[in-house]
């Protein structure tokens, strides 16, 4: 089992910048690019402030996508189209690059988003939403996380911490 915890002494809320204080711990478990399984046991923390609009925050490691039962390196690898051969399913990977390109645009303009409003805080702003428009949002995303690998798991919890991860509810709601 791993153990997640940040090495932040101080753990702020990404709503309200108040003080996290611990609360209890989950455990999550999922499969890797092998299918091996793996447990993590992750922190869950209570904002201080009572008026924040998400009162309970999970430390998230970039490994794992929200609702997602494969880790992100296996997913990414499948929506890249990589040689790489994932323990899943061609359904599951279907299901994943669908979700992915489904999902791609508005990863893309949330991440410049939050770029934009830290870079508003910061009193810069160099950021240019038309250098990074093309017709591939992977490579777009890579370009602005200046990153080639591990680029999944990294986006997941920049959007998860600033509260822009859209939750996916059940796909069998009845009518």
């Amino acid at each position: 089992m791993f153990f997640v915890e940040s090495e932040e002494k101080i753990a702020i809320c990404p709503n309200c910048g108040n003080p996290l204080i611990y609360h209890s711990r989950i455990i999550r478990s999922l499969l890797d690019i092998s299918g091996t399984k793996k447990r993590y046991s992750l922190r869950v923390l209570k904002c201080e402030n009572e008026a924040c609009p998400t009162t309970y925050h999970r430390e998230l490691p970039d490994s794992i996508i929200p609702y997602k039962r494969y880790d992100a390196q296996s997913i990414q690898d499948a929506i890249e189209g990589e040689n790489t051969i994932v323990a899943a399913d061609e359904s599951t990977i279907y299901r994943w690059r669908k979700w992915f390109e489904t999902n791609s645009m508005y990863m893309k303009m949330a991440l410049l988003g939050v770029l934009a409003m830290l870079q508003y805080k910061d009193g810069t702003s160099s950021l240019s939403i038309e250098k990074h428009k093309t017709e591939n949002q992977v490579e777009d995303i890579k370009i602005i996380l200046s990153l080639e690998e591990r680029w999944l798991g990294a986006i997941v919890r920049i959007l998860v911490n600033s509260s822009r991860w859209i939750f996916n509810r059940s796909a069998f709601l009845s009518g």
